[in-house]
């Protein structure tokens, strides 16, 4: 059976001036998969979650959603089904983990719709549940992670783009959070696109994944066949960085 397409970049070069991060970079994601970047620092891989979301243009190439051409912008993107979660920022300190969660459903405006979602996603995250009317400052690294992840879950998203998740995070607990990532694509169906640098983990979790160095597409294909290539080990030893 032919995989549908769900969002697809093509062309795509992104710069700054004269200087271009990626260079005529073409990106396809399909339904129902985890699809993992990578590539060295420096390499433009959260450039292309930023441009394919619209947090930065693109100066050459077209985006299209479902088969159709979109200018994205974050709001536009948010209204397609799709959740971006950062590196940085990724809580409000000072609200409860209800209060957080709820703001990932701004554009729900069925309040049932959110009190369901609400909880789904209490009960699908156990350690949210117990701390929900918690203020959220004094959670851990890890409990943070898995606060966001359910944030964007609350607009029941079509696809999930995770920017370096397990950064920071230690060893046991990144388990945790990629154990949730396989999770929410298996039982709620949702596309998830990810950069991440603790390939270790990730490559037991994705379908099918992009090399990139120096802003191009190098390899891309399933897992085991990139895990298998001695393109993967020359990129993250510096022979291609």
């Amino acid at each position: 059976m032919t995989q549908k397409i769900l969002l697809k970049g093509e062309n795509l070069t992104v710069g700054y001036g004269k200087f271009h991060v990626l260079k005529n970079v073409d990106f396809t994601v399909y339904e129902n998969e985890v699809l993992i970047l990578m590539g060295p620092n420096g390499a433009g891989k959260s450039t292309v979650l930023k441009a394919l979301f619209g947090l930065i243009p693109h100066s050459t190439g077209h985006i299209e959603f479902e088969g159709k051409r979109i200018n994205p912008t974050p709001r536009k993107m948010v209204r397609h089904g799709v959740a971006f979660v950062s590196q940085s920022q990724r809580i409000f300190p000072n609200l409860s983990v209800k209060e957080n969660l709820i703001l990932g459903a701004i554009t729900v405006e069925n309040q049932s719709l959110i009190s369901q979602k609400l909880d789904e996603v209490l009960a699908f995250f156990p350690v949210l549940k117990r701390k929900v009317n918690e203020k959220a400052f004094n959670f851990s690294g890890g409990e943070q992670q898995i606060l966001s992840l359910g944030r964007a879950l609350m607009s029941s998203p079509r696809l999930l783009i995770l920017d370096e998740p397990s950064i920071g995070l230690a060893p046991k607990i990144v388990k945790d959070v990629f154990d949730k990532i396989q999770k929410i694509n298996k039982q709620f169906g949702t596309s998830i696109l990810i950069v991440e640098h603790n390939l270790k983990s990730l490559l037991n979790v994705a379908h099918r994944g992009y090399i990139l160095a120096e802003g191009k597409i190098i390899l891309e294909g399933p897992v085991k066949k990139l895990a298998s290539s001695d393109v993967l080990e020359k990129v993250f030893f510096g022979e291609l960085a």
